[in-house]
């Protein structure tokens, strides 16, 4: 594994249930609800127990997401993230069909077309297609 490379990405979000809704229809995630509430192994850590949708890449660099509910009132800090997409019309389309608040629709960027969007817990998910070679 190299050095310094991003393999986890956790965010706390005030409803599992209305994110995990969000990140598969309008963000195409293969999430999986789970609850370790009660498990030996992290049990009472904030950031490994409780309600949460998760995902895992396996192919090339190993790489987990994961949507907790958030154990503190009120919101998290807002985070951005983003995600690679084949099409980004398409994926846009989708996006704003499941009711993603829109920051900017696609526009070019020197990495390839990106748009931005707002979860309801205020973080910023982006997805980008990459550029033509």
């Amino acid at each position: 594994m190299a050095t310094g490379r991003l393999n986890l990405v956790v965010l706390e979000v005030a409803d599992v249930d209305r994110s995990y809704k969000l990140y598969t229809e309008a963000f195409g995630l293969d999430l999986h609800l789970d609850d370790h509430e009660g498990a030996k192994h992290g049990e009472g850590d904030r950031w490994i127990s409780g309600k949460h949708a998760a995902t895992s890449w396996k192919d090339g660099a190993f790489m987990h997401f994961a949507l907790y509910e958030a154990k503190a009132d009120g919101p998290s800090h807002a985070t951005q993230i983003g995600f690679a997409v084949d099409e980004i019309d398409a994926a846009h389309a989708r996006a704003v069909a499941a009711g993603a608040e829109v920051i900017h629709p696609p526009r070019a960027e020197p990495w390839g077309p990106t748009s931005r969007y707002r979860d309801p817990d205020g973080n910023i998910v982006s997805l980008t297609q990459a550029p033509a070679t």
